[in-house]
């Protein structure tokens, strides 16, 4: 009985530890008077590789912008990611021609709302490369994600 209790515990402990995990960065943003008041998520297990003859390669990376009630509109303008690969490079997403949707870089948030937004890296970006990601607000405020992971 205690060996087969043993296996029993093993086994489950296994499959707990061998659970994948998937990383994402976050930060939360907000003034004293909570005028502005929003979590920004970043999450490369989204990416999604591109190649076609129409345009150059890119990766799509997804992202999401959850404005508090009580805060004033979120209004993006361009704001941009940057992304410090393994190997020391820094690449940073390039503005899409996008007017609208998902990919679009000018959009509002209204408060107690959610944006999806997808970033566009140039080439292949390969998601266990990436070591760590700042958020940069319309050029002026640069913030850095913080990292967290989930269990699958």
């Amino acid at each position: 009985m205690k060996t087969l209790f043993t296996t029993i515990f093993l086994l489950a402990f296994v499959a707990g530890v061998s659970q994948a995990q998937t990383k994402y960065f976050y930060t939360t943003v907000s003034s004293p008077d909570k005028t502005i008041d929003y979590l920004f998520g970043f999450y490369p297990s989204t990416a999604s590789y591109t190649e076609s003859a129409s345009v150059k390669p890119y990766t799509s990376i997804k992202a999401a912008l959850i404005n508090q009630k009580g805060a004033k509109d979120f209004v993006s303008k361009d704001d941009k990611i940057m992304i410090l690969l393994k190997s020391g490079k820094l690449i940073r997403n390039y503005t899409t021609q996008a007017k609208e949707g998902d990919y679009a870089v000018e959009y509002t948030t209204k408060p107690g709302e959610t944006h999806a937004q997808y970033y566009c890296f140039s080439g292949k970006v390969d998601i266990n490369d990436i070591d760590r990601v700042w958020y940069i607000l319309s050029d002026t405020q640069i913030f850095e994600l913080l990292t967290a992971e989930t269990k699958n």
